[in-house]
Parts: C-alpha cells; sequence; structure tokens
C-alpha cells in the first residue's frame, strides 16, 4: 500500500494520539498536533480518504476516527522506529536477571515480572518445548513396593518428577542400575531423541538383557509427559487498571485464553516458527476472543534447538516503541545468561 507523505503524517499523528488517549481522534486534534500546517478541512479529507482504504474507522457518526487493525499494521511496518532501551536500564535488567542465579524457571518467573513492569502490560514467558531439551540425569525412588517416582533433571534445572507403578519385586538396588545405565546412554542428548532411541531399543530388546535394559528403557518412557510445558504469566492487574477495562467482553475474552494453555501454547509457538520478533494484530489472529488485542513475542534460546519464548499481550492501542525493544531486549538477556550458564 502507498500513501503520500500527507497521508502518512496525518495517519502517524493519529494513532499516535490515540494511543495516547484512547479515545477517537479528530480533523482539529490531528491539525493541532501535526506538522503539516493544514486546516482541520483539509484533514478532514485526507482522513476520509483512508477511511476509505480501510485505515480509519468512524465510531459514532460524530466522533472523529480510531485506527483500523491495518493501520496499525501499516504504521508498524512503515512509519514506526524503533531505538534501543537505555544502555542504563539494559543493564539493571541484565544484572536483576543474572543474580537470580543458573535456575531456569526462577530466571523466567522474575523475567515476566519485569517485563510486566516495565511494559505495564501482561506479560508470558513460556518454558522451552522440553523435547527439545537435554537430558541430564534421572533417579528413581522407591517410594513403596510397586510405586516409584522418578525425577529427570534436564537443561537449565528443570526437574520432572512423576510418580510411576512398576512391578512389586523391583528393588532399590535395581533402580540404581537403571538410572545408571539411562544417564550413561542418553545424557546430553533431547528428550526427542531420547524417545525416539527408546522406543527403538524397545522393539530390539533381546531376551538376555530384558531383566536390566528394557525395564530401564520402560521407567525412562513413562517418565515422559506429552504436555508439561509451562507459562508465567504476570501483570493481569494492569488490564483491570487501564481504561479497556469498559470493553468488559473483550476482557472476560482474555482472560478466557489466558486460563486455556493449549490456545496459549498454539499462540505463543507462532514466534518459534518464524525464529524472530512476532507482531500479531488483534484480527491477525485465528483466535476470536483476542480481536481487541496484540500480542509481541521474541523467541529465546538455551542451545541453538532450544527455544521458548517472551511475549507482552496488550490492547492495540499499548506503546509500541516502548513494548517492542524490552521483549527483544529479554529475550536476548535470557539467551545470553541461559548460553553462559548452560
Amino acid at each position: 500500500m502507498r500513501l503520500t507523505q500527507r497521508e502518512i503524517d496525518v495517519l502517524s499523528t493519529l494513532i499516535q494520539d490515540y494511543i495516547l488517549t484512547g479515545q477517537p481522534v479528530g480533523s482539529r486534534t490531528v491539525a493541532k498536533k501535526s506538522q503539516l500546517n493544514l486546516s482541520p478541512a483539509t484533514i478532514r479529507n485526507i482522513m476520509a480518504d483512508l477511511s476509505e482504504r480501510g485505515l480509519l474507522s468512524q465510531p459514532h457518526t460524530s466522533a472523529g476516527r480510531v485506527p483500523t487493525t491495518k493501520a496499525f499494521r501499516y504504521y508498524l511496518d512503515s512509519i514506526l522506529t524503533i531505538s534501543p532501551l537505555p544502555l542504563e536500564e539494559q543493564q539493571r535488567i541484565s544484572k536483576t536477571l543474572e543474580e537470580v542465579g543458573p535456575d531456569l524457571p526462577q530466571t523466567l518467573s522474575q523475567a515476566s515480572k519485569i517485563l510486566s513492569s516495565l511494559s505495564n502490560q501482561i506479560s508470558m514467558v513460556l518454558t522451552p518445548r522440553k523435547s527439545l531439551v537435554r537430558w541430564q540425569q534421572i533417579d528413581f525412588i522407591l517410594l513403596r513396593p510397586g510405586l516409584v517416582m522418578s525425577v529427570l533433571v534436564l537443561d537449565g534445572g528443570l526437574i520432572q518428577n512423576k510418580v510411576i507403578q512398576v512391578d512389586k519385586d523391583i528393588t532399590a538396588d535395581e533402580l540404581i542400575k537403571y538410572s545408571n545405565f539411562l544417564n550413561d546412554s542418553f545424557q546430553g542428548r533431547t528428550l526427542y531423541q531420547v524417545r525416539e532411541e527408546i522406543l527403538e531399543q524397545m522393539k530390539k530388546a533381546h531376551l538376555e538383557f530384558e531383566h536390566l535394559y528394557k525395564k530401564a528403557l520402560k521407567l525412562a518412557q513413562d517418565t515422559f509427559e506429552a504436555n508439561n510445558r509451562q507459562v508465567f504469566v504476570e501483570g493481569t492487574i494492569n488490564l483491570l487498571e487501564g481504561e479497556e477495562l469498559s470493553d468488559i467482553n473483550a476482557m472476560r475474552d482474555l482472560f478466557k485464553i489466558l486460563e486455556e494453555k493449549s490456545k496459549l501454547l498454539q499462540l505463543l509457538d507462532k514466534t518459534i516458527e518464524s525464529r524472530g520478533l512476532n507482531i500479531i494484530l488483534g484480527e491477525e489472529q485465528n483466535l476470536e476472543e483476542l480481536q481487541e488485542y496484540s500480542v509481541i513475542s521474541s523467541p529465546y534460546s538455551i542451545k541453538d534447538d532450544t527455544l521458548g519464548v517472551v511475549s507482552v499481550i496488550g490492547p492495540m492501542r499499548m506503546d509500541y516503541s516502548k513494548v517492542i525493544p524490552t521483549v527483544d531486549l529479554m529475550a536476548k538477556i535470557l539467551s545470553q545468561i541461559f548460553r553462559k550458564h548452560f
């Protein structure tokens, strides 16, 4: 889409005022705040042209105009210039996260709190796909005859516990042998690789090592969970304090999404697929509940093939000039911290 410089200036001024106030913007306001030195009547004609092109809408006959999803997309892609956060703020964020120590869940939780505080929006930090996280160690604890707890330690301190039913004749000494065998076989490999190898080896298991290998493999297989990712969500209070509180239905829909983990994972995983900063605006999303909101996300990595997501969700009129560099910086800092420690 091509716009004249006058149309770009009018659209930019209108969007910036709408982000600031959340109210429809009239031609007189644009005339005062723009550098065009045009009359309100001329501005009104330009706004009418922008409306015909789907960039502005008019909630009421006598009201001003509001930017559409299409307008925000044009603004982000062609108008807005993003500047990095001040170096002092970058260093402060990095230092705060470094002080948490090499603990992945605590670091991600703290990152979500910082992100919410800086953006004044809802933040979401998604743990990596555990199928891509590398196996460090597994131990089996005999709780009572026939009942064992498996403790699987992954990259970054991720721990997965699961209670497993086993044969009642399995002893604590046998469990130590099983864990030693598994750790020797799979340490440093991703859970996806381990899972595939276990399935393959169980097909080929011979009778002579049935007692050790096959039982150990079966215990490891029972440890894995299909959907065990965690989302650290902070700042829902920010939504309640914003002017968007007037739209109760939109707010209710957003809270519904936050409660439905499967939809959240589906939304955030799009960022992993794009391998970079990703902004999804309102109607661009396939989720009906988020038509009034924008989602800004960026992936972080522990190792090159292990990705999680840092994200902010808020109203379409959020301050993109502040939120975008904050999300991007947080993802980069997390990647640096995890590569350093893990």
